[in-house]
């Protein structure tokens, strides 16, 4: 197998807490992350395999800074949201117990992912998840691609821009040109008006004994 070529860029950290700030704005459901992995992992045929206590899913909201909660995502459904980080993204870390398929089961809103001793993906995942997570409000694919891809490295040629982040967010989380009508169903790829760059150049190789993804993103 090829070696994997050299992350040139990663997310500067204007760009992961802008992420934070525009996702914690919005009404969006906790499970939407376990949506995320449990699709990725349906499309690949490995639904079957997949666990609430997979290192891929919870690589995308392991965060250090807190020494009772290892769990960051600003993704809430209720309580005050303001536009800014809260106390409430901090997780603990019995989260994968609450997102087995039993527990999935007894939820309002994405109890169609579990309930049966298993994971599921309906047919008609795309309607129930705009409907019943993203409270059929599109969310932002650049927001999400910014906060769950933060700890990646990105491939970049030429100068980079939010068209790359939301690329790696397609390819992260498998949405290639045949999904485009599930993808604008879920999401906007609306550049804000921001002063901040999205990257900066990567100052060290990232070693990743993964496949290349085709999306210029890989994991570190």
């Amino acid at each position: 197998m090829a070696d994997s070529p050299t992350p040139t860029h990663v997310l500067t950290a204007q760009a992961v807490r802008w992420s934070i700030d525009t996702l914690g704005a919005q009404r969006l459901h906790p499970t939407f992350v376990v949506y995320l992995y449990l699709r990725e992992r349906s499309r690949a045929g490995k639904l079957a395999e997949a666990s609430a206590s997979s290192d891929e899913l919870l690589a995308l909201i392991n965060l250090p800074g807190n020494p009772t909660k290892p769990y960051y995502f600003p993704l809430i459904d209720r309580g005050r949201r303001d536009g800014t980080p809260l106390s409430t993204f901090w997780r603990a870390d019995n989260i994968a117990g609450s997102w087995s398929p039993g527990s999935l089961g007894r939820l309002q809103g994405g109890g169609w992912l579990g309930g049966t001793g298993v994971y599921s993906m309906p047919d008609n995942h795309a309607d129930l998840a705009f409907e019943q997570m993203l409270y059929s409000t599109r969310v932002s694919a650049l927001a999400l691609g910014a906060f769950f891809l933060r700890n990646d490295g990105f491939v970049i040629s030429g100068t980079p821009d939010a068209s790359d982040l939301a690329a790696g967010f397609r390819t992260k989380f498998d949405y290639p040109a045949d999904t485009e009508e599930e993808f604008t169903k879920l999401y906007t790829t609306d550049v804000p008006a921001a002063t901040f760059d999205w990257f900066e150049p990567a100052e060290l190789p990232i070693e990743d004994e993964g496949d290349e993804l085709e999306g210029e993103v890989q994991s570190a």
